[in-house]
């Protein structure tokens, strides 16, 4: 086998298990995010919760204490959920199990998808000191129409879980909202966002009401293989300055992109380590072959020197 093509076959068995890789953490991070927004619709859906929201604000107080203990009990019954919140048909918030009361949301993206009658998970927010999302359901009325939206905020780590170790998860800004990398950038961009795109996402708080700034890196080429949803294996090169071979795959839930990744010296490894062990050897066959041919003539001088 030459040179070239052991090269190409490690190459090729590495971009196989990367788009697996990637595959798998897809799927699992689908997973994840759907069972979480179904179970947000279902609680979405108790009588006290829906009573409270399609009240008018006279009728409200009577409600107030049943739905409260509902909220607080969905908090209470799950370590990774860590509020619970009501807004009204306007965006604000009229009940919640966190310090969020009054608050206007209305700019929110999970606020406006709730109350448009959808199911939402948001990407990686930095809110309350801590790295969240929020998950969103619209609340209907007896007559079957949007009154409010419930909204839960659930801990990042349960995300983070599926994600495997060389991967990260970009969303459709080019962000980083999941890392798994030796050194993870959280709430990073790819390469530097639009003007209009920063100025967008900051007036909604996208990545929470404590980002103000979205600092970014030079990977253009990684960047740009992102947004083509290109599923093809590709190399790019890190902040670090390591060539990365990787694979990407879209999840179906959000638009967001798995990248499995690898660094290619660690690829080429086992090459390597092939090829020194074959120089080896060929250094060895050739001291053997050398010491037979020293001792082959000096048999034949020592048999001459007899004769």
């Amino acid at each position: 086998m030459t040179d070239s093509a052991a090269r190409a076959r490690a190459r090729a068995a590495a971009d196989r298990d990367l788009a697996a890789r990637a595959q798998t953490t897809a799927d699992a991070m689908d997973r994840t995010l759907q069972q979480r927004m179904v179970e947000v619709f279902t609680f979405a859906a108790l009588p006290s919760l829906r009573g409270f929201a399609a009240s008018d604000e006279a009728g409200r107080p009577a409600r107030m204490a049943i739905a409260n203990t509902e909220l607080r009990a969905i908090v209470a019954a799950d370590p990774n959920v860590r509020a619970a919140t009501i807004v009204d048909a306007l965006g604000v918030v009229t009940l919640t199990t966190d310090a969020s009361m009054n608050a206007d949301w209305s700019q929110r993206v999970f606020v406006r998808e709730a109350l448009a009658g959808r199911l939402h998970a948001s990407p990686i927010v930095r809110e309350f000191g801590e790295f969240s999302q929020f998950y969103s359901a619209p609340i209907l009325d007896n007559a079957g129409e949007v009154a409010g939206a419930l909204v839960v905020r659930v801990a990042a780590q349960e995300m983070w879980s599926a994600l495997a170790s060389d991967a990260m998860v970009v969303d459709e800004n080019g962000v980083r909202i999941a890392d798994r990398s030796d050194k993870p950038q959280i709430l990073v961009a790819l390469s530097p966002l639009m003007p209009d795109v920063f100025t967008r996402t900051i007036a909604e708080k996208r990545y929470g009401a404590e980002v103000t700034q979205i600092p970014a890196t030079n990977l253009t080429d990684l960047a740009n293989a992102v947004k083509r949803g290109n599923a093809a294996p590709l190399t790019f090169r890190d902040s670090q300055g390591r060539t990365l071979r990787a694979a990407m795959r879209q999840l179906k839930t959000n638009v967001w992109t798995v990248v499995a990744f690898a660094n290619e010296d660690a690829i080429l490894s086992p090459w390597r380590d092939a090829l020194a062990d074959q120089l080896k050897l060929v250094g060895v066959t050739a001291l053997v072959l050398m010491g037979l041919l020293f001792a082959a003539r000096r048999g034949k001088g020592q048999r001459s020197e007899a004769a």
